[in-house]
């Protein structure tokens, strides 16, 4: 307060809108022109320096009052102060950005409240006195929301509802209400919004993990106390992890420590279902939008222009309100979608077909050209609406042709235009670096007719660096494709550690045998000779050193657990550039030892370099890095997809488009993916003609829609080949099949073609060294020869006798047999039965086969039919994820709601419903 008879002006530095910030300057006022009684006509003041507020005194009457927030002098509250500003600013732009922030129309959405009081009203429902028993999901009833959230025993709050129903945004307005709090009250917490995708309990605890997510200004300085934490994206997480989050969350929350968490409402019922839960928290559940509620938002949100035209459809809906635009104005998503039509009675004409039309808007909503406000966390890209659906489109299409919901970009190079693109660049590549290392090392010889023996120094490089990166992933179980995690070689701990990870005794002796091979005969050659020194710099390099970083560097990274697949795909660029650039040159140099250290050291360079850059090719061009750049860069030259690939992919999450987890993509609403794979939707996002490769969507167009003539796939076909009832299939037969049970047995042959990719490389290899001969012809029988020899392998395991599978079902159990192994499992025991591929030792077969989750603490079935995630198979089937008919019919009748039949084109690592 400042007392009457002082005077004159309050000067505040004010950052995003009304919260106090920060100014410099000196206060300097400056009187102009006087009024007829002598008085100032006005003041202009000037600053200079540093200062929260600046008060500067004329002449008043009355007295002042300054409502201030006083900065402490206390660092800690600088810094919590500071972050909430930081924080207010950064999620309000990303309100505005997404056109629900506070000062527009806001659409109420209505939330069912259970707020708990104290550990024993768990689950009582209880209420907070005073506490609202339903609230609105807008900004206006955000402050009364954290009223009743700060008045609780427990601060720990949930945000459950189905897709669509608004809980980020209510997570992000209790977020910003709470930073508000934060500025405005002494000591409150500051709130800080984060993704659980990052969060490993088995590696980090929680608290650790919350001050590690914040700006490094702010870790060192905010003590974990001072932090509330609003969690995000625990949907997105596979079932087993969610549980172990969970766990790891209600384990390190103390009495006084406060938490908000917002998740799919099925999702976190599931989790807690498995055994994890938080307790002791309040909820928050969406209701539907009524469709009152939902018209006069429109009429509030939408220009005045529709006004006449939104009210006509109101009172058409309101006539019948069970009509499919009335449905469909029960989700924000829709509704939100809906105020951006700029023709509303057209949504009444399209019936049943009206949510498609709806999700045509969503396009210009998230992707736009127009500059995006600085104060966003994470300003996304400018991308063009149009190209930016095509290119969605263009990835739908590919999951739906390679039969799965999850969009990893290692996955990007698969098909037969890619690896002829490896081969071609390999090929390319290799005569390159023979070419320059020619001149290089005939230059530094001072002798340039030296080229004795210098391809052959290259394919022996790159025969070796072949062998060590196959013995690798033999080490590591054969994950061909995968990223590997990020590792330091030169950490001992750390590269053991890495070594040890997904390594099984029998893979690693095969494996140490095969690249110690050569050591021993090297060391049985040396024996008598001379000078010892080169063959054990040869040994020791080539077949000890560089075979151990391999295996320290290659170590998988595990893609169920990544937290993002811009850091898979970050560690894999770090994996890869530490291969090319200390396992390479350690097979130079055992290359170069014979030479150096005999009687022509220029020779052994000349033969280190070629070695060298061999090595380097292979172990570059087999890297999954190297083949994403040669998919993305193919595909991107011809539209398919943008350049700049995984930062549209960003922007499409972060637009609610996307849902990211277990280090890959996948679209949030299984309604977008099916309607963009509709026959209307544009096949590329540029005018670059349609690609012959893609194929053509097996979703059926809306009812009404004309279906136009399409080449039916190799997959389709299969996919119908293995639909057919078992009863009338080859090697199928059912033995019983009624109200009591149902028996059916299969004898099925196996086809190995794990030794293709190996024998293909040598076959390649042979070719570069035939090539670069000059013999042409013997380059082409060799690759002939020793495709001849990978299938004549594939024939003989085909010849072997066939294994005999049987499925056996009662209302009581299943049973099951492969081989000479069996299980049993009683329906009690069961939570889920569906179709998806089994994973051998944390590898992908690419074999479907029915899988059965058990329930946590029932006896599980033997390990020879254990897959991931907690699943066991009990029914292999093919490379396509189809079942006779018959079957499904049978797990259908006896597994009841377990059974998921599959959807095509639609199943998340192979199987429905990640």
């Amino acid at each position: 307060m400042i007392p009457a008879g002082g005077a004159g002006g309050i000067n505040r530095a004010a950052a995003n809108g009304p919260l106090p910030g920060t100014s410099n300057g000196n206060a300097e006022e400056m009187d102009g022109e006087t009024r007829g009684d002598g008085g100032p006509l006005f003041v202009h003041n000037e600053m200079s320096g540093r200062a929260d507020y600046v008060v500067q005194i004329g002449q008043v009457i009355g007295d002042v009052t300054v409502n201030a927030v006083i900065t402490e002098a206390d660092p800690v509250e600088r810094a919590v102060r500071e972050l909430a500003l930081s924080v207010h600013a950064q999620w309000g732009a990303e309100l505005r950005a997404r056109d629900v922030a506070a000062e527009r129309e806001p659409l109420h959405v209505r939330w069912a409240a259970r707020w708990q009081t104290a550990p024993e009203a768990r689950g009582s429902g209880e209420h907070v006195a005073g506490a609202p028993a339903t609230g609105h999901g807008h900004a206006g009833d955000a402050a009364a929301l954290v009223d009743a959230f700060l008045s609780l025993s427990f601060r720990r709050l949930l945000l459950l509802g189905p897709p669509g129903s608004g809980k980020s945004v209510l997570a992000i307005h209790l977020t910003r209400e709470l930073a508000a709090r934060c500025l405005a009250t002494a000591g409150a917490p500051v709130p800080v919004l984060l993704t659980l995708e990052g969060f490993d309990p088995a590696k980090e605890h929680f608290h650790a993990w919350v001050r590690r997510s914040l700006p490094p200004a702010a870790r060192d300085r905010i003590p974990g106390q001072r932090l509330l934490p609003v969690l995000d994206g625990l949907d997105e997480l596979p079932p087993h992890r969610r549980r172990q989050v969970l766990q790891g969350i209600d384990g390190a929350l103390g009495r006084d420590d406060a938490v908000i968490l917002a998740s799919r409402e099925d999702a976190y019922r599931e989790t807690v279902a498995a055994g994890a839960e938080i307790t002791r928290a309040s909820t928050l559940t969406a209701r539907p939008v009524e469709l009152s509620e939902a018209t006069a938002y429109l009429l509030r949100a939408t220009p005045s222009r529709l006004h006449d035209r939104w009210r006509a459809v109101a009172e058409a809906l309101a006539r019948d309100p069970g009509a499919p635009l009335a449905r469909a104005l029960a989700n924000p998503l829709m509704i939100w979608l809906a105020s951006r039509s700029p023709a509303p009675e057209e949504l009444l004409a399209h019936g049943e077909d009206v949510e498609r039309r709806l999700l045509d808007a969503v396009f210009p909503a998230v992707f736009t050209e127009d500059p995006t406000d600085p104060d966003r966390l994470h300003a996304p890209g400018r991308w063009n609406p149009a190209r930016a659906r095509g290119w969605l489109t263009a990835l739908a299409r590919r999951l739906d042709a390679e039969g799965t919901a999850e969009l990893a970009w290692w996955r990007l190079f698969r098909g037969p235009t890619s690896w002829f693109l490896t081969v071609a660049v390999l090929f390319g590549l290799s005569l390159g670096l023979a070419r320059a290392a020619e001149a290089f090392t005939a230059w530094y010889a001072e002798d340039f007719s030296a080229t004795l023996g210098l391809e052959l120094s290259l394919s022996m490089g790159a025969s070796q660096g072949a062998l060590l990166w196959f013995a690798a992933e033999y080490w590591f179980g054969a994950r061909r494709g995968e990223p590997r995690r990020r590792a330091n070689p030169f950490r001992i701990h750390a590269a053991l550690r890495s070594a040890s990870r997904a390594a099984s005794v029998g893979r690693v002796a095969w494996a140490s045998v095969a690249v110690l091979s050569p050591a021993v005969v090297t060391v049985l050659v040396s024996t008598g000779a001379y000078d010892q020194r080169p063959y054990l710099v040869m040994a020791v390099c080539g077949s000890v050193l560089a075979p151990l970083l391999m295996v320290a560097i290659a170590a998988p990274a595990d893609t169920v657990d990544a937290a993002t697949p811009a850091r898979l795909l970050a560690d894999e660029r770090r994996a890869t550039l530490l291969s090319v650039t200390v396992v390479a040159p350690l097979i130079g140099i055992g290359q170069a030892a014979h030479d150096w250290f005999g009687v022509a050291p220029a020779a052994g360079v000349r033969q280190g370099v070629m070695g060298c850059f061999g090595a380097a090719a292979v172990l570059f061009l087999l890297s999954p890095w190297s083949r994403w750049l040669l998919a993305k860069c193919w595909l991107a030259s011809r539209g398919v997809v943008p350049w700049s690939l995984m930062e549209f992919l960003r922007d499409a999450h972060a637009g609610g488009l996307l849902a990211q987890g277990g280090g890959t993509f996948r679209f949030r609403h299984l309604s977008l993916q099916r309607h963009l794979l509709a026959p209307t939707a544009p096949r590329l996002g540029g005018p670059v003609p349609a690609p012959r490769t893609v194929p053509a969507p097996r979703t059926a167009p809306a009812a009404g829609a004309p279906v136009p003539a399409a080449r039916r796939s190799l997959r389709q076909e299969i996919t119908d080949v293995e639909s057919r009832p078992a009863a009338g299939r080859k090697g199928w037969r059912v033995h019983q099949d009624d109200a009591h049970a149902f028996r059916v047995t299969a004898r099925q042959r196996r086809l190995p073609v794990a030794h293709w990719p190996a024998l293909l490389l040598v076959a390649t290899l042979l070719m570069i060294r035939a090539a670069m001969n000059g013999e042409p012809l013997r380059a082409l029988v060799s690759a002939a020869i020793w495709c001849g020899f990978a299938a004549l392998i594939s024939l003989l395991g085909l010849a072997r006798p066939p294994v005999t599978t049987e499925l056996f079902l009662t209302p009581d159990h299943l049973a099951f047999r492969v081989g000479r192994h069996n299980g049993w499992l009683a329906w009690a025991d069961v939570l889920a039965v569906d179709i998806r591929r089994i994973t051998a030792r944390g590898r992908d077969s690419k074999v479907y086969a029915v899988h059965v989750t058990p329930r946590h603490g029932a006896a599980p079935p033997p390990r020879s039919f254990r897959s991931g995630g907690g699943r066991y198979w009990v029914l292999p089937l093919s490379v396509v994820p189809a079942l006779p008919s018959d079957v499904s019919a049978a797990l259908a009748r006896f597994a009841g709601a377990r059974w998921t039949p599959p959807a095509a084109g639609l199943t998340p690592n192979g199987g429905p419903g990640a």
